[in-house]
């Protein structure tokens, strides 16, 4: 089981852009309303906050973050929420759930992973789910048509970077379709935690006495390198490849051009 004797029970932790749907997300989890949370344009969560519910023997908490993934909020008030965050979740979060709605992956959404990565530290989609909510607002058809449907390949890209791991999320769900999703989520959890040892998710940060903002600041500094050095060695092989196919292109015009010249 992974309840750990620093705190029994599951830690789920809920991340996202503003208005993906996160804290509906987690009311639906708990099967009450006790994150504010509503349906339209306007973020909500102002602050990190948690919650505690029960799935069969198990405790589980809930923590909802707030915009910690948006690059564009103050940078004082983005450090507070993540050490509150962080505060939170201690000494780890077992699985954490981003979330986005079923459809709209933008590039605000691919930023917010790379924030993410930024926060938590490259590894951190190893203990990650993606979680396609409001499902019941999309338009018909199978999930695997959406998701083969996405103007761009970036969803895909993180769905396999998370091993392969998501679901779809009615986050206005009751009764037995409330049980449902709920129950195959928590299955995607326990993977999660088979998967890593039954270890939670933990980085430096998670190990500081007193996280201060220039602590946050350092340990994201490290973060944001070790993220872009990561891309930088995965795009390699692509531009190895790239740089073969214009190398052949020329070779193949030279050639053509010598066969096509006549002969003086």
């Amino acid at each position: 089981l992974p309840g750990d004797s620093e705190g029994s029970g599951l830690r789920l932790l809920l991340v996202g852009r503003s208005r993906a749907g996160k804290s509906s997300t987690g009311n639906i989890l708990l099967g009450e309303r006790v994150f504010r949370s509503n349906f339209g344009t306007q973020t909500v969560t102002s602050s990190c906050s948690q919650a505690q519910g029960r799935w069969g023997d198990e405790d589980v908490t809930v923590i909802d973050t707030a915009d910690i993934l948006n690059p564009r909020i103050a940078i004082g008030q983005a450090y507070k929420e993540i050490s509150h965050c962080v505060r939170l979740s201690s000494p780890g979060p077992h699985a954490l759930l981003l979330v986005t709605k079923l459809g709209q992956f933008f590039e605000e959404d691919t930023k917010a992973v790379q924030r993410l990565q930024d926060i938590f530290g490259v590894h951190v989609l190893r203990h990650t789910i993606v979680l396609l909510a409001h499902a019941e607002e999309a338009a018909e058809g199978s999930l695997q048509e959406h998701l083969c449907s996405d103007s761009s390949n970036a969803l895909l890209d993180l769905i396999l970077q998370c091993g392969r791991r998501y679901c779809s999320f009615h986050t206005r769900a009751v009764g037995a379709r409330r049980d449902q999703q709920v129950a195959k989520l928590m299955a995607m959890v326990y993977q999660v935690v088979r998967e890593n040892g039954g270890k939670w998710y933990g980085n430096a940060m998670f190990l500081e006495p007193s996280l201060t903002q220039e602590k946050v600041e350092y340990h994201m500094g490290r973060h944001k390198a070790e993220r872009k050095m990561m891309e930088r060695s995965s795009a390699l092989p692509c531009r190895m490849l790239v740089g073969f196919k214009v190398v052949f292109f020329v070779f193949a015009m030279v050639f053509l051009n010598f066969l096509l010249v006549p002969k003086s």
